[in-house]
């Protein structure tokens, strides 16, 4: 195991660190390292710590970011027991070039509380639209935040969301951080239970898709496991168009095969490669769609 020595930030609140870079590779022979460690994020005028876990590629950059935005669980009574994941696809994208963040939301694991994104209602009267957008304000905080670490370009940043994490990122859309290309959402919503029952109605979750995808200033990628029990292909293509009726920016829908009992879990459990070819195309598009800055 390679060893190297801490980084001295140039500025001191971005991340303290815990644990020594590691160094591994990729399944293409990239070399790439990984560090856990605390991410001091400012929300609502408040300082939170996070934890955090960060990839890179070897080499001084500047590389493109990818910061990953976790789910909720269905109890938020188990936020608390949220542990850092993703290692493997953080490892695939890190392998692409891009140095790549997760990090713990307020209220989850070892992060600082309190919660941020409570239900905005009973089951039976959800505002989704304040539901993502709570969630949209942490994650913009957090992206803006890791848009400062040392080698990170801030002008090529790709927001990466699971679950209630890509629901935030679908509404961050039409207010995005400066430097955000595109964003890539893995099984996208909230509601949810794993019975493929959507809290207030299918139909009332994909108005709030709707009233997100007005102002979508991005291009977006959709991806759904056809045996995702949280929000089935019937229920995300209804979000889906609801979402694209308003968006300018292209966005796209991938229906991915099924993994294991539950498609849910596929980016943070199934091996990369189920949807790496997706991706690479999305994220290749968004790439040469650029302009270049001489």
């Amino acid at each position: 195991m390679r060893k190297r020595r801490s980084l001295r930030f140039g500025i001191a609140f971005v991340l303290a660190l815990m644990a020594q870079w590691v160094a591994t590779a990729t399944a293409a022979g990239t070399e790439i390292t990984s560090q856990t460690g605390w991410l001091k994020v400012p929300i609502h005028g408040r300082q939170f710590r996070l934890a955090l876990h960060v990839f890179r590629p070897f080499g001084a950059g500047p590389f493109p970011l990818v910061v990953i935005n976790h789910g909720i669980p269905v109890s938020i009574a188990d936020a608390r027991h949220e542990k850092l994941g993703f290692t493997a696809a953080s490892a695939w994208f890190a392998g692409q070039g891009y140095i790549v963040v997760v990090a713990l939301r307020p209220g989850f694991g070892e992060s600082d509380g309190p919660y941020l994104e409570s239900s905005s209602g009973p089951c039976s009267n959800r505002d989704y639209v304040r539901e993502g957008r709570e969630t949209a304000v942490v994650e913009s905080a957090i992206i803006q935040t890791a848009a400062q670490l040392p080698g990170v370009d801030p002008k090529r940043i790709i927001v990466v969301g699971q679950s209630a994490g890509g629901f935030g990122a679908i509404a961050l859309g039409d207010a995005p951080p400066p430097g955000v290309l595109g964003i890539i959402s893995f099984a996208g919503g909230r509601g949810g239970d794993d019975r493929e029952h959507v809290c207030s109605g299918a139909q009332h979750l994909a108005q709030a898709a709707g009233a997100f995808g007005q102002a979508n200033q991005v291009p977006q990628l959709w991806l759904y496991a056809t045996n995702d029990h949280f929000f089935p292909p019937k229920v995300a293509r209804l979000m889906f168009a609801a979402y694209q009726a308003g968006s300018k920016p292209a966005v796209r829908f991938i229906e991915l095969p099924p993994f294991d009992g539950d498609g849910h879990k596929t980016l943070g459990h199934a091996d990369p490669s189920v949807w790496a070819n997706a991706v690479s195309s999305f994220l290749t598009e968004v790439r040469d769609s650029t302009p270049e800055e001489h």
